[in-house]
């Protein structure tokens, strides 16, 4: 399982994010904006909102991947951030009149940036990935539904840099670790009305811990005096809450979705000047005749906060945050289609656009301009038995 998994995240480094969060999960999702809280897709809502598997009608498996093409520049010298595959697997089935069962496998969080041969920007190279697996439970009677999902997510870690006059590349940083932490996903959704729906959704935080990965970077800037100690290792994915509604009219659904990402909450994070963040989603679907058109748009204020760079240990806060981990989107415009081929046999589509926010901060390597834009295209397959 373990070789598996690598196999699976070796593709990747940056992803279209709320943070290091993908904006959504599934390929319907990411079309419009990556709403899923109170808009139901099938097998793909196990994380967004497990209450929604409810509604399932028959065994659905959903099998996809997501290619993602980031441009992420530094002092105007782009990061070898080539292009990176994620796939997802999802499937639910109704087991009775009531009770329904889901089961999911995706990465759901990653960044990172590739400078190695770049003096002036430290050699630098980081890379974070998670992965998580929820089977999934959920209950429905009448208008309101139920669902619980036990997270078991891994991750891997790793931050390597060059300080100047220490020698060759990789003279901090000791390589890749990895860990694995277990949270949990509780939603609801009710049908308020014939054409409404209204979901909830509270994911908990995840503790996770890397050794020798963040206090072996920051320690030597605790030795130079610059941090009052070395960082530890901890580096929790922060807990979320979040609220949707769905209207349907005719062949139409619009959907909106807010969350909150408690990111000055999570351990690491918090260290690391992270705010909580409010990310807003909203999505339109068109579909008749089996097939499928939708839009979107997500926006989310940048969480990491920038110093102004004149002390040295905000100068250095700056640098690890900025140049090591520009996780700075704020919009992406997503679009995406869908057709069914045969009765049980359909096909997805979606395409995320993320602009380029470009940020200016004073680090320890001086005056630094980072640009961070970003696509992905996604497709997915899904069966229905």
């Amino acid at each position: 399982m373990k070789k598996l998994v690598l196999y699976l995240l070796s593709f990747s480094l940056l992803f279209a994010t709320n943070g290091d969060n993908l904006i959504g999960l599934g390929t319907k999702s990411r079309a419009m904006g990556g709403i899923g809280i109170a808009t139901y897709f099938g097998s793909e809502n196990i994380l967004a909102n497990p209450a929604m598997i409810a509604k399932s009608k028959n065994i659905q498996i959903d099998i996809g991947t997501t290619l993602f093409m980031p441009k992420v520049k530094a002092n105007s010298v782009q990061s070898n951030t080539r292009m990176s595959i994620m796939p997802e697997v999802f499937s639910s089935m109704k087991l009775d009149e009531n009770w329904a069962f889901g089961v999911g496998m995706f990465g759901a969080a990653g960044m990172g940036v590739d400078y190695r041969g770049e003096s002036s920007l430290m050699n630098a190279k980081t890379n974070l990935m998670l992965m998580k697996f929820a089977p999934t439970l959920a209950y429905q009677a009448n208008d309101f539904s139920f669902g619980i999902a036990p997270i078991v997510q891994y991750g891997s870690l790793d931050i390597a840099y060059d300080m100047h006059g220490m020698g060759d590349y990789n003279s901090v940083g000791e390589g890749v670790e990895e860990d694995f932490g277990f949270g949990f996903a509780l939603g609801m959704s009710y049908g308020a009305m014939k054409n409404i729906t209204l979901g909830f959704v509270y994911k908990s935080a995840i503790d996770m811990s890397y050794t020798k990965t963040l206090s072996v970077a920051s320690e030597p800037f605790s030795t130079m005096g610059i941090f009052s100690s070395a960082f530890a290792d901890d580096l929790a994915q922060p807990a979320e809450i979040g609220v949707g509604v769905s209207y349907d009219i005719n062949n139409f659904n619009i959907s909106f979705d807010y969350k909150k990402i408690m990111w000055g909450d999570a351990k690491g994070y918090r260290d690391f000047g992270w705010k909580n963040q409010d990310v807003y989603a909203l999505g339109a679907k068109y579909e008749k005749n089996s097939t499928w058109y939708g839009i979107g748009y997500n926006y989310a204020k940048n969480p990491i906060d920038i110093d102004d760079g004149t002390s040295p240990s905000g100068a250095a806060l700056n640098m690890f945050n900025y140049l090591m981990f520009p996780a700075t989107s704020e919009q992406h415009f997503t679009i995406g289609a869908g057709t069914k081929i045969t009765k049980k046999f359909s096909l997805d589509c979606s395409i995320v656009y993320s602009p380029s926010n470009d940020i200016r901060v004073n680090t320890t390597i001086g005056p630094l301009k980072v640009e961070h834009q970003e696509t992905s295209v996604a497709f997915s397959m899904k069966y229905n038995f």
